[in-house]
């Protein structure tokens, strides 16, 4: 008896262990190769081989939050700064997110709200996006399950036309350029749960309207869309599954957009690491390692513009990493990444959802990364910097658009460089600390170890 109970003690831990295997597995396919190629990388860069100019323009959004609070003069001047030396473009809806009701009525407006993000913009010297999110109630669709992000009325198309051109003649009157305008926000209201599929022949209509409208206030503006969220793995899968292909869903879609676009000076997608819908657990030392289906999202989409429209760049907007679920120094990592195959994927503009963290209490740094380029604004003690904001500061500084590219390999899939004429920039995606030696192909005894912390980003002259 003494034996069966050690005997049937053993099985149940065996079983046990089993499960405990088989969940760990279910829940990232390739944790258990997380580090498979050790920590010493090597990484080599070929001067002479340039691959690439660089036309990348880095903004933000949503800056209301950060100067609803004006009476903290400092923590203000500090976020201006920011926002003044590390993005090339602000971007700023034109209803809600700290616009208000632009056009509460049909030929009356109130630009109070607008004017003064707006104004931040042209005093700050960066280039101007806006984007037409959302539309006055007396525009919107009759759908209660749509809400505030109801898509206009078709017969009211041609008034959300004259709107669009009435908020540029609105600025050109006050001698502020406008860089660029999104027709819509997310493809909001064009979802068709009764037929699963995106209804973009809809909304080409309404885009085409805005095009001709604002066109005919100033032809400099750039005009696209449809800024629409592109997922690339199928409905309800976990990333560690995907091909990095698009979904047929959303190709289908952006196609029919595609045919139907009159004309278009760039093409928007929305994009983030991890899909909202996606609430499969990922490890941190193996999360970072879908970056690069970024690139391959580029590629496609050019693919699909091939034919109508070769010359037209891809934008990326309210781009997102982890959304807050993970460490700040992983999810700066995750971004720096992000924006680097952005980059070489050929995209022209980069936009971060907002600059400011939430203000969500965190007790302690691992438990969630707070999104931010700087604390929240809630004291002259607010807007210091976040890791993100490194993110920028080394893009920007050396980086910018214009900048050569040359070739250069990383033995390390989680080791990543980018290389110009002058810098190389390297990220750890890991955890793990990295030992890597740096070697200028051509050059005699150029090598450099550079030492590389946990999710760490460095840049240096060569």
């Amino acid at each position: 008896m003494k034996y069966d109970s050690i005997l049937i003690s053993m099985m149940i831990l065996s079983l046990a262990l089993f499960l405990t295997m088989s969940c760990s597995a279910s829940e990232d396919s390739i944790d258990d190769n997380q580090d498979s190629l050790g920590k010493d990388v090597e990484v080599i860069v070929y001067p002479g081989e340039q691959i690439m100019t660089s036309k990348l323009l880095l903004s933000t959004t949503l800056t209301h939050r950060s100067f609803s609070n004006p009476q903290y003069t400092e923590a203000v001047a500090r976020a201006e700064s920011y926002l003044e030396q590390y993005t090339d473009c602000l971007a700023q809806f034109t209803m809600d997110w700290g616009a208000g009701n632009t056009n509460p009525s049909k030929n009356v407006y109130n630009f109070k709200y607008l004017d003064s993000r707006v104004e931040l913009y042209y005093r700050l010297g960066r280039k101007i996006v806006l984007t037409l999110c959302r539309c006055p109630e007396w525009m919107r669709r009759d759908d209660a399950s749509k809400g505030v992000d109801a898509a206009p009325r078709v017969d009211m198309y041609e008034e959300f036309g004259h709107m669009s051109a009435d908020i540029i003649r609105h600025y050109k009157k006050k001698g502020i350029d406008i860089f660029a305008v999104n027709v819509w926000s997310e493809t909001r209201g064009y979802w068709s749960k009764e037929l699963g599929r995106w209804l973009l022949e809809d909304y080409a209509d309404l885009y085409n309207i805005a095009y001709d409208s604002i066109k005919n206030v100033d032809p400099k503006i750039k005009v696209g869309g449809p800024f629409m969220h592109v997922e690339s793995s199928p409905k309800g899968k976990n990333m560690a599954l995907w091909s990095g292909e698009m979904s047929s869903t959303d190709k289908e879609a952006l196609k029919v957009f595609i045919n139907k676009a009159r004309k278009l000076d760039f093409f928007a997608i929305d994009r983030n690491l991890k899909e909202n819908n996606d609430m499969s657990p990922y490890h941190m030392d193996s999360i970072l390692r879908y970056t690069q289906f970024n690139e391959v999202i580029h590629r496609q989409c050019r693919e699909l513009l091939s034919a109508k429209f070769p010359n037209v760049p891809v934008w990326v907007v309210d781009n997102q990493c982890l959304k807050g679920h993970f460490p700040e120094d992983l999810e700066a990592a995750g971004l720096a990444s992000m924006f680097r195959w952005h980059l070489l994927g050929g995209a022209e503009f980069v936009d971060k959802w907002q600059p400011e963290d939430e203000g969500k209490e965190r007790t302690d740094p691992e438990q969630i990364a707070p999104e931010g380029m700087y604390t929240h604004i809630d004291s002259n003690n607010g807007a210091k910097p976040l890791p993100t904001l490194e993110v920028f500061k080394n893009f920007k500084n050396y980086f910018p658009t214009g900048t050569v590219i040359v070739k250069s390999i990383s033995s390390n899939e989680f080791v990543e460089s980018l290389t110009s004429t002058k810098h190389i920039m390297l990220i750890n995606k890991q955890s793990t600390p990295k030992h890597v030696k740096v070697k200028i192909e051509g050059v005699e005894n150029s090598q450099k170890i550079v030492e590389l912390k946990r999710y760490e980003m460095k840049v240096f002259t060569y």
